[in-house]
């Protein structure tokens, strides 16, 4: 009995030390191995969002080219959306070896290829025979929507890992309702290709777009704190410039300006989210 209770003793003792030894080991490793490091999840948002921001771009100036096919400067603004998305894909590509990205990375590649292609088709045919074949506007629509949609999964993803501050959030998200309004517009307003964008599953009409963006904005507003509300300040005072063309979208075409102000208050709201 006493070498029992000796054997006993013993191995109870080691079965403790080896518990403390497991669980002081537990406490040095994250809670979740796999987990993205947080600057690296930090950057992958703001390059997913980024490249939703230049996939609409690439459409709508796409959209105001093909109705002034002889304006240089319109041309240019495709080929300029174009090299950005190809830019900031290239820098997402440096984060493809991580295995929680990885695959969102490559279908995001893969689609902006289909997209760029038919852009590039379709651009070239307004250069050299004047118009564009509706078929592949449809399909350019389409192809663009299934890149944003690749893009905002993947950012979706990222996001469960890291905690974005609201400020951040609320523009980014009123960012991209700009950048699909303004776009819809431009659909609207340019003659040739008024209703093929196919701006997302709602598919509700400008006006009511427009009205969502203005509660976003008020809201971010109220979110924001002292020096953040400088910024979005400056970002309703644009708003307020171009409100009432989205609301009354039918009564007027100033595409021109509409455009101009929208874009100001994206990269405004991009400033936005970068203030902590």
């Amino acid at each position: 009995m006493k070498l029992f209770a000796e054997y006993f003793n013993t191995t109870y003792r080691h079965l403790a030390n080896t518990l403390f030894s497991v669980v002081v080991l537990l406490a040095f490793i994250p809670a979740n191995s796999s987990a993205l490091e947080q600057d690296d999840a930090a950057a992958l948002l703001k390059g997913f969002h980024q490249a939703q921001i230049q996939s609409y771009f690439t459409i709508n100036a796409f959209y105001n080219f093909s109705a002034n096919d002889g304006d240089k400067s319109l041309l240019m603004d495709v080929n300029d959306a174009i090299n950005n998305v190809n830019s900031i894909l290239n820098t997402l590509d440096t984060y493809k070896e991580l295995d929680e990205v990885k695959g969102e990375i490559e279908a995001a590649n893969q689609s902006w290829q289909v997209h760029k292609t038919t852009l590039n088709t379709i651009t070239n045919d307004i250069l050299e025979q004047g118009y564009a074949d509706l078929r592949l506007m449809s399909d350019l629509a389409i192809q663009n929507q299934d890149f944003t949609n690749v893009l905002a999964t993947a950012y979706q993803k990222v996001k469960s890992e890291y905690t974005l501050n609201n400020v951040a959030a609320k523009s980014r998200e009123s960012a991209l309702l700009m950048a699909m309004l303004m776009t819809k517009y431009s659909a609207r307003t340019t003659s040739n290709v008024s209703q093929v964008f196919q701006g997302g599953g709602e598919e509700k009409t400008i006006d009511l777009l427009a009205l969502d963006l203005d509660k976003q904005l008020k809201d971010l507003l109220v979110t924001a704190d002292a020096e953040q509300k400088k910024s979005v300040d400056a970002v309703l005072t644009k708003w307020d410039f171009i409100r009432s063309s989205y609301i009354n979208y039918n009564e007027k075409n100033v595409n021109y300006v509409v455009n101009l102000y929208s874009k100001r208050i994206i990269n405004a709201l991009g400033t936005t989210s970068d203030l902590n």
